[in-house]
């Protein structure tokens, strides 16, 4: 099978939520001497984002998203072993997960598969996350960046919270703090004293990297 072939498969099990498939694309992908960034970037992501505008456009519903979702992680899971990790040139430490009361996590996923292949050390505190937790974790693991992510409006308190947290705690120097997803905005991060916003998996790449260049 070709390059583009693979990549194409790639893209169709991740837009059709079938796993089991494209785990063996992502195996046939590195098989064939593709590095994981360019599954990822030429396979995966697009599909991701074709699955967002759908779900958007009322297209495509939220079991079809999770589905997605699991054949991405399927990949990923594949691929994440191959990812250049020398410990000793790892860029930065970054905390991410998604605020208390939301439990979306595909946007988050994409941002570490992401930022692991850009070679952050990456630490995953899942989804519906106290906000105290965060702040306890990023002290506690000394993070350089928080990334804050959130699909409902009603996320958007918890992050001015966390922020207010760092600050009454008196840590709030030590760390940058970027937020990304659907309600969020520039002006929201500015609003609440927020470092950065990201409106795609890839800014927040490029945010991390200004941050910690």
């Amino acid at each position: 099978m070709s390059e583009k072939a693979i990549l194409k498969k790639l893209y169709e099990d991740v837009l059709e939520g079938n796993p089991a498939s494209a785990a063996e694309a992502a195996q046939q992908a590195l098989d064939a001497g593709l590095t994981p960034l360019t599954a990822i970037d030429d396979g995966m992501s697009p599909a991701i984002k074709e699955v967002g505008e759908r779900f958007g456009r009322g297209e495509m519903f939220l079991p079809e998203m999770v589905a997605s979702a699991d054949a991405m992680e399927a990949a990923l899971a594949i691929l994440e072993p191959h990812f250049e990790s020398d410990e000793g040139s790892k860029k930065g430490k970054v905390l991410i997960g998604t605020v208390k009361g939301d439990i979306h996590d595909i946007g988050k996923n994409i941002v570490i598969a992401l930022l692991k292949v850009n070679g952050f050390d990456m630490i995953d505190i899942g989804r519906d996350v106290a906000s105290t937790d965060f702040v306890d974790k990023a002290v506690e693991l000394g993070v350089e960046i928080i990334g804050l992510s959130g699909l409902l409006t009603t996320s958007l308190p918890m992050m001015r919270d966390i922020i207010q947290m760092l600050e009454d705690d008196g840590v709030r120097d030590q760390h940058k703090v970027i937020i990304g997803g659907g309600p969020t905005s520039q002006e929201y991060a500015d609003e609440i004293g927020a470092d950065g916003y990201g409106d795609t998996a890839y800014s927040a790449v490029e945010l991390c990297d200004q941050m910690l260049s």
